[in-house]
């Protein structure tokens, strides 16, 4: 594939997919601005990687940009562990839906931390990425038997925890 075609690729996936990665991106980090940068930076890294090494390494342009944003969510979630973090309650969110996205990420960032990272980042990346586990599998360079059971056993830990607290 020439490189214009990847870069036609690669603008039609942002226009296409941009939904589903400002949501993943955004169940990751904690808010849409966050978010709004980090799918930002992907375009960057995967444009970068394009203009100097043309398509190599890229078999799937969209599991590779879910890769690339996925490791730059990990990486600013690490940086933010070294300093203070805002409240949720402050988080600037879509006007949309704020209060209901607030509560939600508050519930479901409970239950997902109580969980191991990876079975989390799978289920991270099926609900709000919109990815198929085959897609999971890609982004995150494991074998789709392992994908899919981070998905049932994080998802069996956190029926669990429902049945725990009631």
């Amino acid at each position: 594939m020439k490189n214009e075609n990847v870069m036609s690729e690669l603008n039609r996936l942002l226009r296409t997919e941009r939904p589903d990665l400002l949501r993943y991106a955004s169940y990751k980090l904690g808010n849409v601005d966050d978010a709004e940068d980090a799918i930002q930076d992907s375009y960057l890294n995967v444009y970068s990687k394009i203009k100097a090494n043309g398509t190599s390494g890229i078999d799937n342009m969209r599991c590779y940009f879910f890769r690339t944003l996925s490791n730059i969510c990990n990486t600013n979630v690490a940086k933010r562990s070294k300093i203070t973090a805002v409240p949720v309650e402050d988080c600037d969110l879509p006007d949309e839906s704020t209060d209901d996205f607030c509560e939600e990420y508050k519930r479901i960032s409970l239950l997902l931390n109580q969980i191991p990272e990876e079975q989390a980042e799978v289920i991270r990346l099926r609900m709000y990425g919109g990815n198929s586990f085959t897609q999971i599998a890609e982004i995150l360079s494991v074998p789709l038997p392992t994908v899919k059971s981070r998905f049932l056993y994080g998802l069996d830990k956190i029926r669990k925890g429902f049945k725990l607290d009631y």
